[in-house]
């Protein structure tokens, strides 16, 4: 074989391995690109999911309900809570026993003293006027003098739902001048009417009197009702 023959045949094997190198190449840049263009066609997607659900987010207010709807655990809560209070034609009516929660507590100073506290306990307001009427007895016909310095300019408390009213109750003189005295277990109490005709409020109530300080005599008094204890106890 000529030395021109092998130089032609070694140049034939050299073209063949580069056409076989390059086609690989190509191979390999088709690959890449096409994971490339999988890989960007699926980020989209994941992108608009998570801006929808940060925009849906936004539409909540600070207070946990949702734009143009309130959120119903709180629009429940807000209907049992809401408890109209209606006092019919003319406006607050007489405080009745009913709607009151009475009792009696000794005092410190002064000495030979009670307090009554009247409660409102129902969801209207009414009129408790001038003082409580006490009898010792259910039928005794007179009651406890009611003492004329502690009435006020104008002797009607207008006792609102959960108001406490107060008279205050001298029980005996501390210089023993009254007479007829003697222990009594409770006090038959009645309220005023506003009414011009006089009468009293409903059925009577009896009130228990506390142990330590039941002894009356015919000297005891009680005050006009008052709005706060302070002013019940000085007058």
């Amino acid at each position: 074989m000529s030395i021109s023959d092998s130089s032609h045949r070694i140049g034939i094997r050299l073209g063949a391995a580069v056409a076989v190198s390059l086609t690989a190449v190509a191979l390999t840049a088709g690959c890449s690109s096409s994971k490339s263009s999988k890989a960007a066609g699926t980020t989209p997607p994941v992108a608009t999911t998570t801006v929808t659900t940060g925009a849906a987010a936004a539409t909540t207010s600070s207070s946990g309900t949702v734009d143009g709807g309130a959120s119903p655990s709180t629009a429940g809560s807000s209907s049992e809570s809401a408890k109209p209070t209606t006092v019919g034609a003319g406006g607050p009516h007489d405080c009745s026993a009913d709607m009151l929660s009475l009792s009696i507590a000794p005092l410190r100073e002064p000495i030979n003293h009670v307090m009554i506290s009247a409660k409102n306990t129902s969801q209207l307001p009414c009129h408790l006027n001038q003082y409580p009427e006490l009898r010792i007895t259910p039928d005794q016909n007179s009651i406890i003098t009611p003492l004329d310095t502690s009435k006020p300019a104008q002797p009607t408390i207008l006792l609102s739902p959960g108001a406490t009213a107060y008279a205050g109750v001298m029980t005996n003189a501390a210089d023993g001048s009254g007479k007829n005295g003697k222990n009594v277990p409770s006090l038959t109490l009645t309220l005023e009417s506003s009414s011009p005709d006089g009468g009293g409020v409903g059925r009577p109530t009896t009130v228990a009197m506390p142990a330590s300080a039941d002894y009356i005599d015919s000297s005891a008094f009680v005050t006009y009702w008052q709005s706060d204890l302070q002013t019940a106890a000085s007058s």
